[in-house]
């Protein structure tokens, strides 16, 4: 379940990340026929997904970290 938690976080991040840098760029490239306002209908999107998707992502390498300590027995 963690590797599971751990992929959809990282396409999560891929996702987000390219919807927020593409609307942030968006009025840039457009040379100002696309407003800061019109912009903001996905840059707001985006940096959620972004952001939901980072944590998504830390919580399953998490869950790993933990189940692989708990199958790893100490040499002592």
């Amino acid at each position: 379940m963690g590797k599971v938690v751990l992929i959809l976080g990282i396409l999560g991040i891929l996702l987000g990340g390219s919807i927020f840098v593409i609307s942030l760029l968006l009025p840039i490239i457009t040379d100002g026929r696309t407003s800061w306002d019109e912009a903001m209908i996905g840059i707001i999107p985006g940096a959620l997904i972004l952001s939901l998707s980072f944590l998504l992502a830390i919580a399953g390498v998490i869950v790993i970290l933990m189940r692989r300590k708990k199958t790893v027995p100490s040499s002592q």
